[in-house]
């Protein structure tokens, strides 16, 4: 049985949204940097300037992969970077821990989140209304360390292997 609390997302999560300003590519073409750019599903350019700088989490709010999710929909990003309005920009909250949160995000089914037929959404508001459970903070963040020690040598493993098979 689980014993962990149910957060909504809300009660987590600190959403900066109204901070986001999209440039169109003409915009950009006459803005470039060294600054990334971010949308839904990553870095899409880089630019003359920041918005953000720190740590947040992007989280997708449109595209076609919020459906299937080939790529993940939650990421980690830190420094200075600008987002555009195709990716919601958050921090967690003292209750939470913002790498645990990521990873529940990513393996998480939102399909019921998710509006629009032609181009997939997940609006603020339903943001909002996702529930997931959470141990308390210490034991998140022992989880997450455990979790991030496992990705971070699954990602040597693979450049590893990519540096064999270029020797090959």
């Amino acid at each position: 049985a689980i014993t962990s609390p149910a957060f909504y997302i809300l009660k987590i999560l600190i959403i900066y949204d109204k901070k986001r300003r999209p440039l169109s590519s003409i915009q950009r073409s006459s803005f470039q940097g060294q600054y990334r750019y971010y949308g839904a599903q990553g870095i899409i350019d880089y630019i003359a300037d920041y918005i953000f700088d720190g740590e947040y989490m992007l989280i997708a709010e449109d595209g076609e992969n919020l459906n299937s999710r080939t790529q993940p929909i939650a990421q980690i990003v830190n420094g200075k970077f600008w987002v555009n309005n195709h990716a919601h920009i958050v921090r967690t909250n003292d209750k939470a821990n913002m790498y645990l949160v990521m990873l529940i995000l990513n393996n998480l089914n939102i399909s019921s989140y998710v509006t629009g037929a032609a181009q997939p959404k997940l609006n603020q508001d339903n943001l909002k209304r996702i529930s997931i459970y959470l141990p308390n903070k210490n034991e998140q963040d022992i989880i997450a360390g455990i979790l991030s020690s496992l990705d971070a040598k699954i990602e040597t493993n693979n450049k590893l292997n990519e540096k064999l098979e270029e020797m090959a």
